[in-house]
């Protein structure tokens, strides 16, 4: 049987067809007066087309319907499935009630160049609409995938943002409690907010800090990847800010009930105001950390990879080759990579011509 349930202010209409649930979107505003029609119009008649098996054949071959048994894989399947079921939704209410076999590759790719934003940000949308054409093919119901091969583009490069040393001390001087901690891991370890949101004061010992979990949109998670899994020694400064949040804490958790990086951006734009800097975003501590230890050669690539728990040094050059001093490595005057001399000696060559 069909029933009513509320999403933030809008009412839905829960039920299930051949084992499968649906949930499908009213329109309507949560009012006792739309309730009332929702329950005396909307759900007898969904129910007395799912009685006759109308809803079925109709929504057989629909788009809503192979992106509904999606999702229910999902939330089976898939640990960030709340982050992914808004993107998901998107693109199923868009396609909605269209038959499978009537949405041509111009269909996708008008809708995925019709989203406002940035190549790469499109991706979870096109993956939304090949694993949904999927189902459809896997059931017979069309013969290829049209969602395959769809070109994005590329993003534009846009230069790392990241503050100068004078900056940083600027904002450490400045800055108290809560923020000031978070500012002097974040600075010091480039750890990414997540991480740091996830520390609880256990995860601190000798001057270690051993990262286990993530902290982010109200729930505790894994790391991103297998290398976020890390230990980063941190010095006696950093570690004496985290001593004396220490000696009022309420929580197990340095940070508290800051669960999502979104609570600090009214301390971090306040900090900002008050240094009078120019805004960028708080994820800006790690680039700085990374863009310094790069600039004065204090690692290479491949160490920087580990300490930023990136998952290939590949990741990391990606995002700060352009950092890079190249005139800052001394080869040295006489450095020959292949030990034989195959230039031209030019003292040679001059006492010869004389």
């Amino acid at each position: 049987m069909a029933k009513m349930i509320k999403r933030g202010k809008t009412l839905y209409i829960d039920y299930y067809v051949d084992n499968i649930r649906y949930k499908r979107t009213t329109k309507l505003k949560d009012t006792p007066q739309n309730r009332k029609y929702v329950q005396n119009v909307l759900i007898p008649e969904l129910n007395l087309k799912i009685s006759k098996g109308e809803l079925y054949k109709k929504e057989l071959k629909t788009f809503r319907h192979y992106g509904i048994i999606l999702l229910s894989i999902k939330e089976k399947t898939i640990r960030a499935y709340s982050q992914l079921e808004g993107y998901y939704d998107r693109v199923i209410n868009y396609f909605g009630d269209k038959d499978v076999d009537t949405i041509t590759r111009l269909d996708i790719k008008t809708y995925l160049n019709g989203l406002d934003m940035k190549p790469s940000s499109k991706s979870v949308y096109r993956t939304c609409l090949k694993e949904v054409f999927e189902l459809a093919c896997d059931e017979g119901i069309i013969p290829f995938n049209p969602a395959l091969n769809i070109d994005l583009g590329k993003d534009e490069k846009v230069s790392i943002q990241f503050f100068s040393k004078e900056e940083v001390n600027l904002l450490l001087s400045k800055s108290t409690g809560l923020i000031r901690c978070y500012l002097y891991i974040a600075f010091n370890t480039g750890m990414r907010p997540e991480e740091i949101l996830g520390l609880q004061y256990s995860d601190i010992k000798n001057n270690v800090i051993t990262i286990t979990r993530v902290r982010t949109q109200r729930r505790v998670d894994y790391p991103k990847t297998r290398n976020a899994y890390r230990k980063l020694a941190i010095s006696e400064f950093v570690n004496n800010e985290v001593e004396l949040l220490k000696k009022s804490a309420k929580s197990l958790y340095i940070f508290e009930d800051r669960y999502d990086v979104s609570m600090l951006r009214g301390l971090w734009r306040d900090l900002l105001k008050l240094c009078d800097l120019e805004h960028k975003k708080i994820s800006c501590t790690r680039h700085t950390f990374a863009t310094h230890m790069l600039r004065d050669n204090v690692v290479s690539i491949n160490e920087l990879s580990g300490l930023l728990g990136h998952s290939t040094p590949k990741v990391t050059l990606t995002y700060y080759a352009s950092v890079i001093d190249s005139t800052k490595v001394n080869l040295g005057n006489n450095f020959n990579l292949f030990g034989n001399n195959l230039g031209t000696d030019l003292k040679k060559n001059s006492s010869i011509a004389q």
